[in-house]
């Protein structure tokens, strides 16, 4: 797998027009990466899973096929992509079908859109459902196509997230863009015997957020840059609100779905959920393919 040079991209397509966008983000990379592009989509049947008449798979075929050529907005499908390319099947979960194909197809990058409850390849169903078990990078698309620049990318200081960060440097360097490598400390907190959260004593916090800076400069210190121009950004804030307001400063957000071992690594991967849920800035996440992450 390689975040930097995907061989096999995945898109997920609906019968609506509604993955317009993130199928043209896979065109575009996948024509950039010398890329095969894959696409899939599932058909959900109205009178029970396992009563669809045959034709009607067909039929959503056809329809994908026929809107795909009428709406790529003056992009147009890699040489070499046939009907071969495209997967329609009957489903009770979509995620499971991206899922599946995937691995399949052994493919390096998944690409989706994010609509909300609009149609079959929602957010709360497919999006969340691939983000917590691909194996490979899942760009989410949300908001207007853009040049990739300026890509932002959260770190922890875990190995995943110093892992992601590389992968990030690659994809920049392969895209002329520039990196901002943001790492949030956030004040440990106390809790009272009645159980109310309290900030810990100060000369505690700023030893504990001095350490943090400490290492965030080490570990930046020691990374191989490849040329690529980068800005680093030690704060102390929670990561979420942080993240969504830096968002219209880029026009990516790379980050990994799991960090530290324990809560924290949990809450490293609810956050690529928040973030990825409620910004409007295309998202890159990559899940380390040995680690969970709770859904």
């Amino acid at each position: 797998m390689s975040i930097s040079s995907p061989q096999c991209i995945l898109v997920g397509v609906d019968a609506h027009g509604q993955a317009e966008k993130a199928l043209n983000v896979a065109i575009g990379l996948a024509q950039r990466f010398g890329a095969r592009l894959e696409l899939v989509h599932g058909v959900k049947s109205s009178h029970g899973f396992a009563r669809l008449a045959p034709d009607a798979v067909e039929n959503a075929r056809r329809a994908i096929l026929s809107g795909i050529n009428a709406s790529l907005s003056g992009a147009q499908l890699p040489v070499g992509f046939s009907e071969e390319h495209l997967t329609v099947e009957v489903v009770k979960h979509p995620a499971e079908l991206v899922l599946r194909r995937a691995a399949e197809l052994d493919a390096e990058l998944i690409v989706l859109g994010r609509h909300q409850r609009h149609g079959l390849l929602n957010f709360d169903d497919t999006v969340r459902g691939v983000l917590s078990q691909a194996t490979c990078p899942v760009w989410v698309q949300a908001g207007p196509l853009r040049e990739t620049q300026r890509i932002l990318v959260p770190v922890d200081l875990s190995d995943d997230s110093i892992a992601v960060l590389r992968g990030a440097v690659h994809w920049a360097h392969a895209h002329s863009a520039e990196l901002l490598v943001l790492h949030c400390f956030s004040s440990p907190e106390l809790f009272s015997d009645e159980g109310w959260a309290m900030p810990g004593p100060t000369y505690v916090v700023e030893g504990l957020r001095k350490d943090a800076e400490a290492e965030f400069d080490q570990a930046m210190a020691a990374m191989d840059w490849q040329g690529v121009d980068h800005e680093l950004v030690f704060v102390e804030d929670d990561p979420v609100p942080r993240i969504l307001r830096l968002q219209d400063t880029v026009d990516l957000v790379m980050m990994g779905t799991h960090g530290h071992t324990g809560f924290s690594g949990a809450l490293l991967g609810h956050v690529a959920d928040l973030v990825t849920r409620h910004g409007h800035v295309p998202v890159l996440t990559v899940r380390h393919p040995e680690r969970s992450w709770l859904v």
